[in-house]
């Protein structure tokens, strides 16, 4: 009989489940993604893990164990959520591990989103080389994981890996977290503040190849200062490679080459001669990552 895992990520907007053979820990044999509830966020997390229990049943198999990755801080031995944002409001407190033992007697692991995105690239993907990589991600905020030998790295307040309060450097010089600068939402404010002009990310993309130079100021000036920063921090705690994923990353070059000039420039020898990559799993990394979490739990590891 085939053994098939769950990954499930849940974020403020939807809820992607896959279902995984345990022998082929990167192929997704079914998928299925929902928009996430505004309250009762639980009760549709149950209904898609019981979609792939019955899937697994209908391929001749059986659902031997659950991953999930959850926004917000999340308590990995225990299965909560310590702690969450404002995008889901409510969600603090949620005992995730708890429900699905419930309704399901599997074994469960359950941890935070981004962190199990950085899991399946460090694992499966464009870190599977590299023993203590840093994933970096890069979309609507900037978050991240530290990996080592294949795990992620326990911290006592379950916080190891937030990257987004980081300190940097904005391109007028004023101090600010990174998240403010390099996310998304940030890279348009930081449009707007130098020319007045309200766009989202995509257009100011337009405007960067046009060679507009604002929009290659903000790109170029706002990702070199993140590759200060997290030079900084890569100093401190020690890495072999920096991967690169997220929304905000599928841009290519324009986010990659300042990145990294920043990073080499203000790195510490060795450090600064890392290899820095964009992440190769795409959507897929924080399901294959859940899945590979939830075949730790089913061996008992």
């Amino acid at each position: 009989m085939t053994h098939f895992l769950a990954g499930v990520d849940i974020g403020g907007t939807k809820i992607a489940t896959a279902l995984i053979d345990a022998t082929q820990p990167t192929k997704i044999v079914f998928r299925h993604r929902t928009a996430t509830p505004r309250t009762d966020v639980m009760v549709e997390v149950l209904r898609e893990i019981r979609t792939l229990k019955e899937q697994a049943q209908q391929l001749g198999g059986e659902l031997v164990a659950v991953g999930i990755g959850a926004p917000g801080v999340v308590d990995p031995h225990e299965g909560y959520v310590v702690s969450a944002g404002p995008t889901m409001p409510g969600w603090a407190g949620t005992a995730i591990k708890a429900s699905v033992i419930a309704e399901f007697g599997l074994p469960t692991a359950v941890h935070n989103d981004v962190r199990i995105m950085g899991l399946g690239e460090a694992v499966y993907g464009a870190g599977g080389e590299y023993t203590r990589p840093l994933f970096l991600s890069l979309g609507t905020g900037v978050g991240g994981a530290l990996i080592y030998s294949g795990k992620l790295i326990e911290s006592p307040h379950h916080t190891a890996g937030e990257l987004r309060n980081i300190l940097g450097r904005r391109i007028d010089g004023a101090v600010a977290p990174i998240e403010e600068f390099a996310s998304g939402p940030g890279l348009a404010r930081s449009f707007f503040e130098l020319s007045g002009e309200k766009i989202e990310l995509p257009e100011i993309m337009e405007r960067y190849h046009a060679g507009d130079s604002t929009a290659i100021a903000v790109l170029d000036g706002n990702l070199r200062n993140l590759g200060e920063a997290l030079a900084g921090f890569a100093s401190a705690i020690d890495i072999d490679a920096l991967i690169v994923g997220g929304g905000v990353s599928k841009i290519g070059e324009p986010i990659m080459r300042p990145l990294t000039e920043g990073f080499r420039q203000h790195a510490l020898a060795p450090i600064d001669t890392i290899p820095i990559k964009p992440a190769e799993l795409g959507t897929d990394a924080p399901l294959v990552g859940a899945a590979y979490l939830a075949a730790q739990a089913w061996k008992g590891q």
